[in-house]
């Protein structure tokens, strides 16, 4: 009985991948390699100043200043928050000493695929990912992004590379700078498709500090392929 369940699933991958490789939209889908980078100049992260840290829970990666202070929600915020919602129930924080700059990153919504390549992904699903995407470009626009919220936005781009998706947004309020990123990564539990976010923030008048390094950060920020 073992042996014929093996065979099985065997038979189920094996016709699932016949299917993918038998469709060309979806095969056109999965070979767009759209970049979506923020331009400027940018810094060498030097690993004396610089650390690497992945997230294995929401399948990114982000470098961080090891002089920059580290973050988290006191507990009894997180309480209320559950209340509510998971979405920002992991957010994490990082302050400049001098409290001019400071980026953050959160988890937000969850978008159903089936488990990416393994299942048998259909142009269907794809799209439907890259609807979530267009969708959210619209409520960052019109400025109703809970994080961002109204502001005069410079730059947008969208990135894509087979079902990863990204959103990079270059804005401004007053004598704030934003640079903010979403990343679409597969969740390793489960095989849904999560938006990760990251938003980087400091004034015009410390430009010459803090906007290179707000780049290179940004551009840093990216999810597992």
């Amino acid at each position: 009985m073992r042996t014929f369940i093996t065979y099985l699933l065997i038979f189920c991958f094996a016709w699932c991948a016949f299917g993918q490789a038998q469709d060309p939209q979806l095969k056109k889908l999965l070979e767009r390699n759209v970049p979506c980078t923020f331009e400027g100049d940018s810094i060498k992260l030097d690993s004396s100043y610089y650390a690497l840290n992945r997230n294995v829970s929401y399948s990114y990666s982000y470098y961080y200043p090891k002089y920059f202070k580290e973050i988290w929600p006191k507990e009894e915020v997180i309480s209320e928050m559950r209340k509510v919602t998971n979405a920002y129930i992991d957010t994490l924080t990082y302050i400049s000493p001098d409290k001019q700059a400071s980026f953050k990153l959160f988890a937000g919504q969850v978008v159903p695929f089936p488990l990416g390549k393994r299942r048998g992904v259909k142009a269907g699903d794809i799209m439907a990912v890259e609807k979530a995407i267009d969708d959210y470009i619209k409520v960052i626009k019109a400025g109703k992004d809970k994080e961002l919220r109204k502001v005069n936005i410079t730059s947008l781009c969208k990135g894509v590379k087979g079902y990863n998706f990204s959103i990079g947004v270059r804005a401004n309020k007053g004598n704030l700078q934003y640079l903010y990123k979403i990343v679409v990564a597969e969740l390793p539990a489960t095989g849904e498709l999560i938006f990760s976010h990251f938003l980087y923030q400091y004034p015009a008048a410390a430009k010459e500090k803090y906007a290179a390094l707000g780049t290179t950060l940004a551009n840093a920020f990216k999810a597992d392929e």
